[in-house]
């Protein structure tokens, strides 16, 4: 559903950008070229915009943080290949981006489980699902929230409903969550709500723990369940005192997350937290660094609960 609306938006942007050429009576080959150019250039002003945002709302760096110029176009221009990327074929393609996930079945490993964030689907996560297919670590399922604005319980709720199924088809009792941007929030507020029973373990990747001043222009009920010291956080982190921590954790994050900003919001209290420097939200999906970070992580629980790295 949510790929057919991106679709849709797609052509509705495409037809204005040909309709403003025409109008100014340009042919057809500029027109063509015009609308790709304007399409793309959009999406540059919105990662400049962003990362000027976040850069203004920035947690403290140290100096081997910083960036030079050349660093700086770097990170903006992996950031702009990672949106364009994203917003023209993960997520309006999604199935082409993504293989399809196997029906879960009997396996004896623990089951991979990577959660996409905020107005995204499956296809956000190709890159991420991708390595870790080349290193042969399986089952990894993911799945599609059905859900774009609803709040975060919501996608709570279904994440259950997938553990549920994921779990009872593999026959293991419990399973690890990689989880993107606000997809660490979803599996938080599962936590508080379920236990963590069927949960090994969790890696978040980019998450706004703490919420993220980007946040105030965000639309839905996640959206504002997102910004700083919101109920929603607020009530979560009380509830993660009372209970502690329930699972094990690991919280990787970029210094220079253009859309969570203080980046240090994405610091977990009661898990183990590594930082990144040089690369931007999405593109962090797309890193080596952070691939590494999370097949390390699966190995580790694996090998506790007395199995193999595959």
């Amino acid at each position: 559903m949510f790929a057919n609306l991106v679709r849709l938006a797609l052509v509705a942007e495409f037809c204005i950008w040909a309709a403003l050429g025409a109008w100014l009576g340009a042919g057809p080959v500029a027109i063509v070229a015009g609308t790709l150019a304007c399409a793309a250039g959009v999406r540059l002003f919105v990662v400049c915009a962003t990362f000027l945002h976040s850069w203004l709302a920035r947690s403290p760096r140290a100096p081997g943080e910083r960036l030079g110029a050349a660093g700086t176009i770097a990170l903006v221009a992996g950031e702009w290949r990672a949106m364009l990327l994203n917003n023209f074929l993960w997520l309006p393609f999604e199935r082409t981006a993504l293989r399809d996930d196997l029906p879960p079945a009997p396996d004896p490993r623990l089951p991979v489980i990577l959660v996409h964030g905020y107005f995204s689907n499956r296809g956000t996560l190709c890159g991420l699902a991708r390595a870790l297919d080349r290193a042969g670590v399986a089952p990894v399922f993911v799945p599609t929230m059905p859900a774009v604005l609803a709040p975060i319980g919501t996608f709570a709720a279904h994440l259950d409903r997938v553990l549920q199924e994921v779990c009872g088809a593999t026959g293991q009792p419990r399973a690890i969550l990689v989880c993107h941007s606000m997809g660490g929030l979803v599996t938080r507020a599962y936590l508080r709500e379920h236990g963590a029973a069927r949960v090994a373990g969790i890696v978040t990747l980019g998450s706004p723990h703490h919420g993220t001043a980007l946040a105030a222009m965000g639309a839905g009920e996640n959206g504002r369940q997102m910004r700083q010291a919101s109920p929603f956080l607020v009530a979560l982190e009380k509830a993660e005192r009372e209970a502690g921590a329930g699972c094990p954790a690991l919280s990787v994050y970029t210094v220079h997350d253009n859309l969570v900003a203080p980046q240090d919001s994405s610091r977990l209290e009661w898990a183990r937290n590594v930082a990144i420097a040089g690369v931007g939200h999405l593109a962090m999906l797309l890193d080596e660094r952070v691939h590494r970070a999370v097949l390390e992580e699966i190995a580790r629980l694996r090998a506790a609960a007395g199995q193999g790295p595959g």
